[in-house]
Formats: C-alpha cells, structure tokens, sequence
C-alpha cells in the first residue's frame, strides 16, 4: 500500500515537471500570430516555424514595465550577418510591438532573425524568418543554428 501512495505521488509531481519552461526561453513569445516553440527541453532557443512580415506584431502574455526586442540578422548556420546592425524595439508598459518599431526606424527586411525578447527581467530567445511575400527564402538548417550558437 504505502509503495502505491508513493508511485502515485511521485507520478503526479511529473507533469509539474514537464511543464517547467527551458532556461532560456522562459515566457512565451508570439509573433505575427504564430507562438514560438521549443522542440527540446534542453533546446537553447524557440522557433517560429512560419514565416513573418516585417510589420508582425511580437506578443507576450503579461504586460511588461520595459519590453526590449533586440533582432540579429543571420545566415542559415546562425551566424550573425556583422554588416548589418541589430534592429532594436523598446516600449513601456505593454505585452506587444510591431517588428517595424525599432529605434533606427528600420523595418526588417527578408532573412532569418536571432531574437532575445526581455522582459520581467528574463529573456526569451526565439529564431524567426521575415519574409515580403516576393523574395523566396529557405528556412534555416536549424540544427546548424544550434551549432553555432552552442560554440559561442
């Protein structure tokens, strides 16, 4: 009897466990209404697997005294495109910005973007791909992305 309790206490802890966000991704990122997701619990980063437009709307759930969005333009293996300056969003008070918000009033062109959303003092990393609806773009090899990133 007492080996049935304990199985079955520890079998209800198990999903509190499962549902323990990664390490870095810690809240929820949604953009252009596709929600980011991480494959691997060990995963080093979220993915929105659809395509975007550079004007999508970044939403997290709860509003947030600062939201900072810094985007990294890259190349298919995660490197970090150097010529090309990191577009950056800041907004007080809110859970949501549009990608077309950043500082330099640079939109996002076509390409595969490294984002760290902060917010409540964490940081959600999230890999994302913009498109325009003419330049055809291949989504990332994203196993080389976690390579690279794994490297750094």
């Amino acid at each position: 009897m007492k080996r049935r309790l304990f199985l079955a206490l520890v079998l209800s802890m198990v999903p509190v466990f499962a549902a323990e966000p990664p390490p870095l991704y810690p809240f929820d990122v949604t953009l252009g209404g596709h929600k980011a997701a991480v494959k691997n619990h060990e995963d080093i980063f979220a993915v929105v697997a659809e395509p975007v437009k550079g004007d999508a709307t970044l939403t997290i759930a709860e509003k947030s005294p600062m939201l900072i969005v810094n985007a990294f333009p890259c190349k298919e293996d995660g490197t970090v495109l150097m010529d090309r300056p990191a577009a950056v969003i800041f907004a007080q008070d809110t859970n949501e910005v549009k990608l077309d918000q950043t500082m330099d009033k640079q939109k996002l062109g076509p390409a595969t973007y490294l984002m760290n959303v902060v917010a409540h003092q964490k940081t959600s990393r999230v890999v994302f791909t913009v498109t325009d609806g003419k330049t055809e773009l291949k989504l990332p090899d994203l196993s080389k992305i976690v390579n690279f990133l794994k490297r750094k």
